[in-house]
């Protein structure tokens, strides 16, 4: 097997600790192993990237020749805005020698383009598989509609190939339905959830979060799950404000598809830290006892 780094960034550290240790659980229930990267800094995330290319370069380059230095071959990012900024920053520094000796020389550390970035779901999907998933559940979750909500960034490079179809991705469906679940048709894969917007323009945040659960309430999901934890955070912490300001019917767990994975594999909840998000889980607990 080759030798994968898990690169937490900074929100599975913070806000999105339950990312963290589901992901954890769920690797250790299949039985496989990552090793956390060591020393890793920030990305850059959405502000380095748009006040100053060069230190988002500089920033995320810095984790690629960390894992080329410690043996890696593959980077596991499952935020999917650190995903986006690793991946981008090993395709503009793979195609452009002359700015990869540049950055590398601006550093303590040389980047050989060696290592590869890799999306959680693309290796949720590929590197373990439905057979192997379906093998690890204990509880099946037949009977369950999720809506699988991909989000803007995770199928969604310029100038690169996606693991996925762009417009309307699949991994992610594949591995619920390994678990017993029935990932329904929708329009709102990839559709925006508002991201920083609750920052600057919260109306229009909430708006935009407020198309998504609604299609899915309409469809009959019982919850939505992402690979994001800003979604995460969009869709669930604001969910009283979105259901109560634009009447919509009930609302809906938001999961990281490790949580739902965690339930069906018989994690229980605690492990799985579903108590710390916003909207109940309850009505899904029961898969794992």
């Amino acid at each position: 097997m080759k030798k994968i780094a898990l690169y937490p960034g900074c929100s599975l550290e913070g806000t999105a600790q339950s990312y963290m240790t589901s992901l954890a659980a769920v690797l250790q229930a299949l039985g496989r192993e990552v090793e956390e990267l060591k020393d890793w800094n920030c990305c850059g995330a959405t502000s380095a990237h748009a006040l100053d290319h060069d230190l988002y370069l500089g920033l995320a380059t810095k984790n690629l020749a960390l894992a080329e230095a410690q043996g890696f071959e593959e980077v596991l990012a499952p935020c999917a805005a650190c995903y986006h900024r690793l991946a981008s920053a090993q395709s503009e520094m793979t195609r452009d020698e002359s700015l990869r000796a540049e950055v590398n020389a601006k550093s303590d550390l040389a980047y050989n383009g060696t290592v590869k970035v890799r999306n959680v779901l693309d290796f949720l999907a590929r590197n373990i598989g439905p057979d192997k998933i379906k093998k690890t559940v204990k509880h099946p979750l037949a009977g369950k509609k999720v809506a699988c909500y991909y989000g803007c960034l995770n199928t969604r490079i310029p100038r690169m190939k996606s693991f996925d179809d762009p417009a309307y991705p699949m991994t992610m469906d594949r591995v619920a339905e390994a678990l017993g679940a029935k990932a329904i048709e929708w329009g709102y894969k990839t559709e925006c959830c508002g991201a920083s917007l609750f920052v600057t323009s919260e109306p229009t945040a909430l708006r935009l979060s407020a198309k998504i659960i609604k299609d899915a309430v309409v469809r009959g999901a019982d919850c939505l799950v992402v690979a994001c934890p800003m979604c995460h955070n969009n869709l669930d912490t604001k969910q009283a404000d979105i259901v109560r300001e634009h009447g919509i019917e009930r609302g809906l767990p938001v999961l990281f598809i490790t949580q739902l994975m965690g339930l069906a594999f018989g994690i229980e909840p605690s492990r799985l830290r579903l108590a710390d998000h916003f909207v109940s889980a309850s009505s899904l607990e029961g898969a794992a006892t």
